[in-house]
């Protein structure tokens, strides 16, 4: 996940089915008449020839290609068109709409009437890419040896429990029956169970074998003992459930793909689905935004999300009549997810450990980021100040409506110190320093705590936020005590700290000199550095000591989502990896910031309907403000540029929607786009 690391694998949805639902066994998922994809009306074409190919970079090299291990999107990248069930595809019993559930793997979704337990049939005749029958034992294998593997840590387990801490139960009713029950109904309990992972238990078994891996008895059979599908894993004892097979691999240049030919989507002229032969990825893991642009421009790929700085030379070349791209290239909606500086509660320096513990010194460090310049300088004035781990409500994903902000409007803001008003889409905004517009929707409404007002008047006077900041430390204790301008720590060392993000993400690298611009001015002596992506994911998550500040982000969508995250334990509790909540004392206890923190979000996470998630929810933000256990920086537009000249069906996302995509420069596919017409 870098996962953006919060990704739990697969989308979390309401309950919203109570009796039996039956499709067919082909699952059509693309209306022809309706252009409706999973039900969506309007956005998708269908090809009337198949065939071509089409590439996409990412800036970072995976770590792994299984799909339960996976911690960041990287890697997800890779596995997703294969396996499904990560970041970006979703080819597991459920697929998730904005709506509910809907049927994937499954063809028969039954919901019990008290809501604490789900029977799925799998359709029939239902095949991995080698021709083998998937079954309910595959499902069993891989949630039983594979998912509470303990030899496998992962993020999923977090994911399939209760909201007791229970884990799922998994019952083999028949051979292509499952019925999967938790102790208690709620929200997100069908969508959650919904993304089982349909996987091969044979094509487990022979990777363990092929590998020498060490095994031990499991409840479904032999489990293995160590990863058993790593970078080095032989591919062509893959079987895939996804629309693709892994051809070819690298993980430092790219990876191949080929149609899977038993894939069991069809759309509804009958058409077996996906539409493309071929697929590639392409890692550019060193050179990173620069060259991806630059392959954009050269006709190498066909989709990028693009920086806002890459917007003029797309424009100026397709201007020049170098291709045709869509219009909407910004959207206006802020990209889902969130951006950060963690700072660790057992950094390796004693001094810099308990400087992040203190609930004060976070607030400091936080008031002395100048958000306000991070988006006008770094991102161009294209995005959004982020302060709380929530998407933003403009962000253009599933849970943006449980932002706290959400209902703010200019009346909200009628006795703050900046002007309000709307602009030429129709948005209310307040205009802040430096000229810079924001969504009001996208802030903290006035009075939410003590804190979030604080951050409210950095956007207007930021030098009074670092007056405050550098107040807070006083009263701390941290001074410069031997008069050398630089603050000294609890230990007495000079407080000198390291800022590092992944090499290649300019963007993120645009952070790390702003924090450091702004924590200078604290009188600490802060340095901005990059690493390597998959270095910077094993550091934060425990597989290395590290100190200072790291700068990566989290994946977004709806806040139960972040149930791996927000928990003392949870295998992404970054800031305080060896928290438990058994510890009575030393680095393990959890602070009285996170566990209310961690208590607010167990009332949304709870909940059982939209309207007491958002109450749960709106607590878990202020708290959050209150506790600050990691910095929240800012979000850019969910920035989209693709060549409408070569694809059809991208529907603004670079890694997804590979089922349906493809090129209109095939000739009997020529005016079949409507899709990209008026982009």
């Amino acid at each position: 996940m870098c996962r953006t690391l919060r990704s739990l694998l697969f989308l979390v949805l309401g309950l919203a089915l109570v009796s039996p639902i039956v499709f067919a066994q082909d699952l059509v998922i693309l209306d022809c008449a309706k252009g409706a994809y999973l039900g969506v009306a309007g956005q998708f074409d269908c090809a009337a020839a198949k065939g071509g190919t089409t590439a996409y970079s990412i800036i970072a090299a995976p770590s792994v290609l299984n799909p339960i291990t996976a911690q960041d999107t990287a890697s997800n990248s890779i596995g997703d068109h294969v396996f499904g069930g990560g970041s970006f595809t979703t080819y597991d019993l459920l697929a998730g709409d904005a709506t509910g559930t809907v049927p994937q793997v499954a063809s028969v979704i039954e919901v019990a009437q008290d809501g604490k337990s789900v029977t799925y049939t799998i359709r029939d005749g239902l095949k991995f890419s080698d021709g083998s029958a998937a079954t309910v034992d595959d499902i069993m294998y891989w949630y039983n040896d594979v998912v509470y593997n303990p030899n496998l840590p992962n993020s999923t387990t977090s994911a399939f429990s209760c909201t007791d801490g229970t884990p799922f139960t998994y019952t083999a009713i028949a051979s292509n029956k499952l019925k999967i029950s938790c102790s208690e109904a709620y929200r997100t309990f069908v969508g959650t169970a919904g993304g089982a992972f349909v996987l091969s238990k044979g094509m487990a078994l022979d990777l363990i074998g092929a590998q020498g891996i060490a095994t031990e008895p499991g409840v479904n059979g032999l489990r293995a003992k160590a990863e058993f599908l790593g970078l080095g894993a032989p591919i062509d004892k893959f079987r895939a459930i996804g629309p693709y097979i892994l051809t070819q691999f690298s993980s430092q240049s790219g990876a191949s793909y080929a149609r899977n030919p038993n894939f069991y989507e069809v759309d509804s002229n009958g058409t077996r689905l996906p539409y493309l032969d071929n697929l590639q990825v392409i890692i550019i893991p060193t050179a990173g935004q620069n060259l991806a642009l630059n392959q954009f421009l050269g006709g190498q790929v066909e989709v990028l999300a693009p920086r806002p700085s890459d917007i003029a030379p797309i424009l100026g070349q397709t201007a020049a009549g170098g291709f045709q791209i869509n219009s909407d290239i910004d959207n206006a909606a802020t990209a889902g997810g969130t951006n950060f500086v963690a700072i660790n509660f057992e950094d390796e320096n004693p001094g810099l450990a308990a400087a992040a513990r203190n609930v004060s010194v976070r607030h400091a460090l936080s008031l002395a980021i100048d958000r306000v310049a991070i988006v006008n300088n770094v991102l161009l004035g294209i995005g959004s100040p982020q302060y709380v781990h929530a998407d933003l409500a403009t962000a253009g994903v599933f849970g943006a409506q449980f932002f706290v902000g959400r209902n703010n409007t200019c009346v909200t803001f009628a006795s703050f110190a900046a002007p309000c008003s709307k602009n030429n889409a129709g948005a209310e905004v307040l205009t802040v320093r430096s000229g810079l517009q924001i969504q009001v929707v996208n802030l903290p409404p006035p009075g939410l705590t003590q804190e979030s007002d604080e951050q409210l008047k950095c956007l207007v006077d930021y030098q009074a936020c670092i007056n405050d900041a550098n107040a807070l430390l006083d009263a701390a204790g941290l001074k410069d005590t031997d008069n050398n301008g630089t603050r000294n720590l609890p230990n007495g060392q000079d407080w000198n700290v390291q800022v590092v993000t992944n090499s290649g993400n300019t963007i993120r690298e645009g952070y790390t000199q702003t924090i450091c611009d702004g924590w200078k001015q604290l009188h600490i002596n802060c340095s901005a550095n990059s690493i390597a992506f998959a270095t910077l994911v094993t550091q934060l998550l425990g597989g290395a000591t590290w100190s200072g500040g790291i700068v990566i982000g989290l994946t977004g969508g709806d806040p139960a989502g972040s149930v791996n995250v927000d928990k003392c334990g949870a295998p992404l509790y970054f800031w305080n990896l060896s928290c438990s909540p058994e510890a009575t004392s030393g680095p393990a206890v959890q602070d009285s910031a996170s566990a209310a923190i961690e208590k607010a979000f167990d009332q949304g996470f709870a909940a059982t309907t939209v309207a007491d998630a958002q109450a749960g929810f709106d607590k878990f933000q202020a708290a959050f403000f209150q506790g600050e256990p990691f910095i929240l920086l800012a979000q850019q537009n969910a920035l989209f540029a693709t060549r409408t000249d070569r694809l059809c069906n991208d529907n603004r996302a670079s890694n997804a929607f590979d089922d349906v995509k493809y090129r209109v420069d095939i000739a009997a596919n020529a005016g079949t786009c409507t899709a990209n017409i008026g982009r």
